[in-house]
């Protein structure tokens, strides 16, 4: 196979590469006897997943397929035909040990100096997920389903035993000994006593798993603070407390009625202005006047939230509602979040939870962070940028003790483009201050330059989607994408400097 293909080709680069990895911990994965069919090699399987995701190749058919008509997957099995089940089934078996790679394969562009420069950049972009956007309920619709599928379980569970209590009073009778229909409840018709009710079951009780996950997520995303839910109760709270304080003004203001009427009984005459009723004093109109706004703020915020409620999708829960990119509209799918060095090396790739960045840039600091720390590069990234959408008070806090950029203003402003205007949120003052220096502005300068390439050539390799749904499933997609990506830098580098490999 070596006359196949020049010595240069990529699958016998990406063969050298995977050879350099450790993989005890695949291996470990099955087991040690001959039960079985035996299972291919994880190095190979490992190479073929990079040789086919660096071309772009990332469905499980597909990289069946290329097993047999490109010469490249040929050379890789050695002639073995994996399936599109085995495919499959090598990423489901090995999500843990597949992330494990990101970190090898940055371990190995720090080994050879690949890994340029001390600033690094956040950003993050939409991507579509495995999941129709037609499918988000709210949450009385999703009560609704889970109540059906509750109902419908219980309906058939009955139905099922009723039937195997009928068939164990039938007494037992004999074929011809050949037909597994001749047993009580053997039958495969799905009538009572049949294979089909549990196999309905079955799907019902899966399917009801996915619609309490669904809901699970739904409650997380309602507590969200600043959500609907939260902006509700703090209102419902201030009606609350509102309403409290219109009760002590008109106690006290009856108390000085009752106290001036006593002591006009007693013939003592009271100096100063005669006591007024509630309904009549400046404080308890005053207090009635804040009560009315706090109501009418809590009417607004339930009828923000009933025009436009919070959904879920029931069957990719993980994924949301974003805005597209390209095109305008709405996709289904997941915020990507890419941490981006010099030449665009990845130290840090991930999923966020939120169509908005905010939130997102302490996740993807401390992951990067991690990533160097494993890969020998502790310390190496000393500045970290990232656009206005990721500008909040609590991330400045928590990561105060870091050399971070982030724009608090306008693009162009922070930039040094034109000039911003305006007074900044509490919490960002001195974030501002920062960027207002001339080595702030110059360093901000670097962002675009770092992280916007970055994401220009993750997704004209690999597409803008994912292939598989559930948050771990797509962390580690998200995961095998971000190692290939960086298989490509290593072997650029390998290609610029010969005499290092």
């Amino acid at each position: 196979m070596r006359s196949w293909l020049p010595p240069d080709h990529l699958s016998w680069q990406v063969t050298g590469v995977t050879g350099q990895l450790d993989l005890p911990g695949f291996a470990a994965a099955y087991r040690a006897g001959r039960q079985g069919q035996a299972p291919y090699d994880p190095a190979m399987m490992a190479a073929l997943l990079f040789y086919c995701y660096f071309k772009g190749i990332r469905s499980s058919r597909k990289i069946a397929g290329a097993c047999i008509d490109d010469a490249g997957c040929r050379v890789i099995c050695g002639g073995a035909v994996p399936g599109h089940q085995a495919v499959a089934v090598f990423i489901r078996r090995h999500r843990a040990e597949i992330k494990r790679l990101f970190v090898q394969v940055l371990s190995l562009l720090a080994a050879e100096g690949a890994v340029a420069g001390h600033v690094a950049a956040v950003d993050g972009s939409p991507v579509s997920g495995n999941a129709s956007r037609f499918a988000n309920v709210t949450g009385d619709q999703l009560a609704g389903r889970i109540a059906a599928v509750e109902a419908a379980i219980d309906a058939g569970a009955e139905a099922w035993l009723a039937g195997a209590a009928a068939d164990a009073q039938q007494p037992l009778q004999y074929g011809d000994g050949d037909d597994e229909d001749d047993l009580p409840g053997g039958g495969n018709d799905g009538g009572p006593g049949g294979a089909g009710v549990p196999r309905r079951l079955a799907v019902l009780a899966a399917k009801l798993a996915r619609l309490r996950a669904a809901e699970a997520r739904l409650t997380g995303r309602q507590a969200v603070p600043g959500g609907p839910a939260a902006r509700i109760a703090a209102a419902r709270e201030a009606v609350a407390g509102t309403a409290r304080r219109l009760e002590q003004a008109e106690a006290a203001q009856a108390a000085k009625m009752d106290a001036y009427a006593c002591a006009v009984a007693a013939g003592k005459a009271r100096a100063g202005k005669k006591p007024v009723p509630a309904d009549k004093a400046v404080r308890v109109a005053r207090v009635r006047k804040n009560l009315a706004t706090a109501q009418a703020r809590l009417a607004a915020a339930r009828q923000a939230a009933a025009a436009s409620p919070v959904k879920v999708s029931a069957t990719g829960p993980d994924s949301r509602l974003l805005p597209a990119k390209n095109g305008g509209g709405f996709l289904q799918g997941r915020n990507l979040q890419l941490t981006a060095a010099r030449r665009q090396v990845l130290p840090a790739a991930g999923l966020h939870d939120n169509p908005a960045d905010a939130g997102a840039l302490v996740q993807m600091t401390r992951a990067a962070a991690a990533n160097c720390e494993l890969a020998g590069l502790a310390g190496r990234i000393r500045g970290w940028l990232a656009g206005n959408g990721y500008a909040s008070a609590q991330d400045f806090k928590d990561l105060d003790h870091l050399m971070l950029l982030v724009a608090v203003s306008a693009e162009a402003a922070q930039a040094g483009r034109a000039d911003g205007g305006g007074a900044v949120p509490p919490g960002w003052e001195k974030m501002a201050a920062r960027l207002a220096t001339p080595a702030g502005k110059r360093l901000y300068k670097r962002r675009a330059a770092l992280v916007e390439p970055a994401f220009a050539q993750f997704f004209g390799r690999f597409g803008r989607y994912l292939n598989y749904r559930g948050r771990d499933a797509a962390d580690t997609e998200i995961k095998l994408l971000g190692t290939v990506h960086n298989l490509g830098k290593l072997l650029d580098h390998r290609r610029r400097q010969p005499a290092a490999t």
